[in-house]
């Protein structure tokens, strides 16, 4: 080879070399740089070097004094010639202007044509950035590490709870797989089936549980086992007993969506239902007593709502439960401002109501406290109906009043028929005597009115005997009458105007005589006194209107008698009670409160109505329906003054 062709072959040599982006250096055995490329110079004449003039390695690009060995760096020229093969050696240098920069250096033999070594061809390249993002990369691995080894203790320690828990778990557990082949059984339901879970492995669950026919878990299902909550089946035992459980499945859905199995739990309910069934048995028991003790019941809770109540009260005032007790005990919109219920609670003691009305019946109501099964207190509110007793109370008293009434007026009768006897008699004696026809025409007076003072007594005497109880045809004006002739003195002597319209003729009704005359001289008496009170003195305004007239009434002839008056009138918030026993409106010691609840059950007594209207302060009318006899009408000597008779509804 020629000089020239050498050159050329050195200058394309150094064009390759150039063309290199790394470091590229061939160092001969001396440590003396013999070629370096682009990089190499320019990287050289920026540390300040010149590129011109040959260097040693280690001057050229460390700027070190003696070889690299000697300043405690691996050197790879040093190394190749140990070795006869590639090195590569990283080292990290402090640069001027760059700080510490990590370097890779590969150096690989160069060798002559008679094999022998005459230096190394090394390259160099900056790694500084690609060690830091490994170093970086690395420190995220070694934590990633950590945190994965932190994680799967936690979930062992996890899965060491959740499998102890699994096991010691009161309820019965159990998993099975897609073909209800069971998995695992804890120790619960080992202990309610008798069967350990290695027994159970592998086993179709169908072999434990019973199912009724139409309630069979996979029958029901064409997916396979549907979602069950509370399904009541039987659990048959490893010893051949059946015990009867409720049951609950959930499906195990992979993360994939597909269903892999079933979880189920079950509790034994044998003993529950037993209870449950003693629990039902008792309660019908008690539910029949309170029904025959034929007394209605509620059961109230603090918040003042009706949770109970027995037939009894359910036939008389239909459906409460819901309600508040004082809406349907009192007709309020708002709690009792003194609470019995409370109190009773309080006290730990009965409280007592002496008497409510509800739907026009008497009631006498006790509070008795108690603590129900979930620990709350309520009350048993116990509701008597006294209306009977009430009645047969009136009646009693009423009774009593009229055999005093009876012995009071024998006595008042004998010691005025005697006298009276006297007078008539004299009066007819000298009425013999006479032949002036003014003295007879005296004398025929005082006979009369002594006739007439004879006959109230008689009246006096008939109406104290009330225990006759004969029932005959009867003309309401004459009982009328005879009842205004009782109370007429009265009503003239309190200058009561009296207005009658009593038309003729009018048919009989068919009554006790004396009950009806008893129930006119009540509401007589009634009128009278409200006249009293509204008007005091004589007053124009004092008038009692009385008038007779038949009427229809559900499609049936009635005789109505109607008694009004311009008195006090009657509240509307008491007059629904007024024909409740001893209920009264007068001052104490001027009435028993028994006149009207006694007249009206004269009245039904006799298949009749008696009706009230009345405008408090303007005045009350009464209106006495009795069913018309189909016996012919009768005529009487009736007046019929100015008062027309008012229009029956």
């Amino acid at each position: 080879m020629t000089t020239q062709d050498s050159s050329l072959q050195t200058g394309l040599f150094q064009h390759v070399l150039d063309s290199v982006a790394d470091f590229l250096l061939v160092i001969g055995t001396d440590f003396r740089v013999k070629l370096m490329n682009r990089a190499a110079r320019e990287f050289h004449a920026v540390s300040g070097g010149d590129p011109e003039r040959p260097a040693y390695c280690y001057q050229l690009f460390f700027g070190l004094d003696r070889p690299c060995d000697g300043q405690g760096y691996d050197c790879p020229l040093i190394r190749v010639l140990e070795s006869g093969q590639q090195v590569r050696v990283e080292q990290e240098r402090q640069m001027a202007g760059h700080g510490l920069r990590t370097f890779e250096l590969i150096a690989s033999p160069l060798l002559g044509d008679d094999g022998n070594l005459l230096g190394i061809v090394e390259s160099l390249r900056d790694i500084t950035e690609r060690k830091r993002a490994a170093t970086l990369l690395q420190d995220h691995h070694d934590r990633l590490e950590r945190l994965v080894q932190i994680r799967t203790q936690e979930l062992l320690c996890a899965k060491e709870d959740a499998e102890m828990l699994y096991k010691v778990c009161p309820t019965a557990v159990f998993t099975v797989d897609a073909q209800c082949r069971t998995m695992s059984w804890n120790n619960k339901a080992a202990e309610l089936s008798g069967y350990s879970s290695n027994e159970l492995l592998g086993n179709s669950c169908h072999e434990l549980f019973v199912f009724d026919e139409s309630s069979d878990c996979c029958a029901r299902s064409e997916g396979g086992p549907p979602e069950l909550e509370g399904m009541e089946c039987r659990l048959r035992t490893k010893y051949g007993e059946e015990r009867l459980i409720s049951l609950n499945i959930k499906k195990l859905i992979s993360h994939t969506g597909v269903t892999k199995g079933m979880i189920g739990s079950f509790k034994d309910i044998t003993r529950q239902k037993l209870i449950e069934a003693q629990i039902r048995g008792e309660r019908d028991k008690f539910k029949s007593m309170l029904t025959s003790m034929d007394q209605g019941m509620h059961i109230v809770n603090q918040q003042y709502t009706i949770e109970f109540q027995n037939d009894v009260l359910q036939v008389i005032f239909g459906d409460q439960i819901g309600r508040k007790c004082y809406e349907v005990y009192r007709q309020r919109s708002t709690p009792c401002d003194s609470c019995r219920m409370h109190r009773a609670i309080e006290n730990h003691a009965l409280e007592r109501v002496g008497e409510i009305i509800l739907q026009g019946r008497s009631y006498h109501q006790c509070y008795a406290p108690f603590t129900d099964s979930d620990g709350a207190p309520k009350v048993l509110v116990v509701l008597r109906d006294i209306t009977e007793e009430k009645q047969l109370q009136a009646d009693t008293m009423r009774a009593a009043q009229l055999a005093s009434i009876g012995e009071l007026a024998a006595g008042v009768a004998h010691e005025i028929n005697n006298p009276v006897n006297g007078i008539i008699n004299y009066a007819q004696l000298l009425l013999d005597e006479l032949h002036d026809p003014a003295q007879k025409d005296m004398l025929q007076r005082v006979i009369q009115e002594g006739e007439r003072v004879a006959g109230i007594v008689r009246n006096l005497l008939a109406f104290s005997r009330q225990h006759d109880e004969e029932v005959a045809h009867v003309d309401v004006r004459a009982v009328l009458d005879d009842a205004l002739a009782l109370i007429g003195h009265q009503l003239r002597k309190d200058c009561i105007i009296l207005k009658k319209c009593t038309p003729t003729p009018l048919p009989v009704v068919y009554v006790n005589a004396k009950h009806l005359q008893q129930v006119f001289l009540n509401l007589l008496s009634n009128a009278r006194h409200a006249l009293n009170v509204r008007h005091v003195g004589c007053n124009p305004g004092k008038v009692l209107q009385l008038a007779c007239q038949t009427t229809l009434f559900r499609g049936r002839p009635y005789v109505e008698v109607q008694i009004s008056d311009g008195g006090t009138g009657i509240a509307a918030s008491t007059i629904d009670q007024i024909f409740e026993p001893f209920f009264t409106t007068k001052k104490s010691g001027e009435g028993t409160g028994l006149g009207l609840s006694v007249s009206k059950k004269i009245i039904e007594s006799f298949d009749g109505y008696i009706f009230v209207e009345s405008i408090f302060g303007e005045g009350t009318t009464f209106s006495v329906l009795l069913p018309a006899d189909t016996a012919p009408a009768v005529e009487h000597a009736g007046d019929a003054d100015t008062a027309p008779a008012r229009s029956a509804t």
